[in-house]
């Protein structure tokens, strides 16, 4: 590729405006993804993707061709008003919801939108194919809907788990595989989330487009980039759920703690590495000939020209940006008219009866450090249970954190088959109410209950009252999310109480012994009984 001397801009002021605008635009899709980014490890390449997205456009800059601005904006403005207006709308919707990613993937793909009209109405068509790459790169920043990531996460996780259990039977060890977990002689060794490989996937396929448009490869060399990216990560992972398998086995599960993490960087690394070494392997044969046809191409650098109809919207952006993030702000400071506040309940630890069963430091992490216990213990039948509570304090990432914690997923990972879920049902414990949801699973062929409730609370609202509910199914629905834009509420703090009990089906049974467990350990106020 040649080098060109660097692109002179025009001094009209309107440049200026321009370019503003469209980082408004980008500032209100990126702080829709900036949690999933910060909480979720899958997704923390992010932070590098909107760099990356501005290198490649430079990248691009240098060659431009010659703009060919379209005579009729019209139809642009009537293409990129409803991408905005969804932009701009969704925010005070997002602020309630953080953790729902749809707002989030439609808010990338309508900056996206919006920023490949503006090239188009600035250079017209020679721009916008030019352009296109660059921008649309940062698509690979977004969140995969959850209901997909789950389900590559369980084939991955299930698949590493088979073949490091035949690696560790070749190599004449003893192992037995339950769902994600490999029991060893040494102990329990659990295929997560982290070894399931999707981490290293999204990083490498991001890796592979990056590496293909700075190289300007053609079409079919880089699909031939993504296809070696998805195999070397595929390979890495499966390698590194069998190296920390055989160390588990050879040395016990507590060794692994210190290799765990540096493996998983180890594979990140190997596959990035490797991809960068086949890149500029090809580029460097192929140097020659691309350099032969390039060499006589004569880039024109004319002053860049913003048609007055696009000045304009670009002011229209700027002003409603404004309106939109503080009208947002506005909204929920006027139903929030005292300081956030906890609940107004707590659940003691060390009861009689009760023996503790430690939170690994791990799985804090991924859960964002909430705060809690687990425990167990036996109900008057000489059942066993076993009991999670958890609360994370208000803030913005409570209930992103908290949404990553789901029986169906969690127990599913530790080799528990989900049956049904069973109706719902309601606790009263003092002046509280709590709503569980109810989960039939098997467990080696005995049943297990279990009973999971969510709690939003500790918000006090403008009218003084406090707000303390249980999230169920219908929270979770558009006009469940809604409701809760329209009451002003942001930001709650979020507790999570989960029960398993062995060896019964009979619901309600088991739900007056937990009646009684919750009645001897939890801890209200007077005067929130009142």
């Amino acid at each position: 590729m040649e080098n060109h001397p660097p692109p002179r801009l025009t001094k009209d002021q309107s440049l200026g405006t321009a370019v503003a605008a469209i980082a408004a635009i980008w500032w209100l899709a990126i702080r829709m993804l900036w949690n999933e980014w910060e909480l979720d490890p899958q997704y923390s390449y992010g932070f590098l993707v909107p760099i990356l997205c501005l290198a490649l456009f430079f990248q691009r800059w240098q060659d431009r061709p010659t703009p060919n601005p379209p005579q009729n904006l019209w139809r642009l403005a009537a293409m990129g008003f409803p991408a905005f207006v969804f932009l701009a709308a969704v925010q005070p919707f997002f602020e309630a919801n953080p953790e729902w990613r749809v707002s989030g993937i439609l808010g990338a793909f309508s900056a996206v939108l919006l920023t490949i009209l503006f090239i188009y109405a600035v250079g017209g068509s020679p721009w916008m194919r030019h352009f296109l790459f660059p921008v649309c790169f940062f698509l690979v920043s977004i969140p995969w809907p959850r209901n997909a990531e789950e389900a590559v996460m369980g084939f991955l996780m299930e698949k590493n788990a088979i073949a490091a259990l035949e690696v560790l039977h070749w190599c004449g060890h003893e192992a037995i595989r339950r769902g994600h977990l490999i029991t060893l002689p040494t102990g329990t060794l659990g295929v997560e989330e982290a070894c399931s490989g999707v981490r290293s996937l999204q990083s490498g396929i991001m890796s592979a487009f990056f590496l293909g448009e700075i190289f300007r490869f053609s079409i079919f060399v880089r699909c031939g980039l993504v296809f070696s990216s998805v195999a070397l990560a595929l390979f890495g992972n499966f390698a590194r759920a069998t190296i920390l398998s055989l160390i588990a086995s050879s040395n016990g599960v507590a060794a692994i703690e210190k290799w765990h993490d540096i493996a998983g960087y180890a594979i990140l690394l190997t596959t990035i590495g490797t991809l960068w070494v086949i890149s500029y392997c090809y580029y460097r044969s192929c140097h020659s000939k691309l350099t032969k046809s390039q060499g006589g191409k004569e880039i024109p650098h004319e002053p860049l020209h913003i048609p007055k109809p696009v000045r304009v919207a670009c002011l229209a952006v700027l002003a409603t940006t404004l309106i939109s993030l503080a009208g947002t702000e506005i909204w929920y400071r006027s139903h929030e008219q005292t300081p956030n506040s906890e609940s107004q309940w707590t659940i003691q630890s060390g009861t009689s009866g009760t023996r503790s069963v430690p939170i690994s430091d791990r799985t804090r992490r991924i859960l964002f450090y909430p705060e809690g216990f687990s425990e167990r213990f036996l109900d008057s039948g000489g059942r066993n249970w076993q009991f999670f509570y958890l609360r994370w304090p208000a803030g913005r990432t409570a209930i992103q954190a908290l949404n990553i914690h789901d029986p169906r997923t969690c127990l599913a990972s530790i080799g528990m088959v989900l049956d049904r879920q069973l109706p719902s049902i309601t606790i009263p414990i003092a002046a509280q109410t709590f709503r569980f949801r109810v989960f039939l699973f098997h467990n080696e062929g005995r049943p297990v209950l279990v009973f999971h409730s969510i709690i939003a609370g500790g918000v006090a609202a403008s009218n003084g009252s406090r707000i303390t509910e249980n999230l169920v199914d219908e929270h979770y629905t558009l006009q469940g999310r809604w409701n809760v834009v329209r009451k002003g509420i942001r930001n709650r703090g979020q507790s999570l109480i989960e029960a398993a009990v062995w060896n019964t089906t009979d619901v309600p049974l088991a739900a007056n012994e937990l009646t009684k467990f919750l009645t001897g350990v939890m801890v209200v106020p007077s005067s929130a009984q009142q």
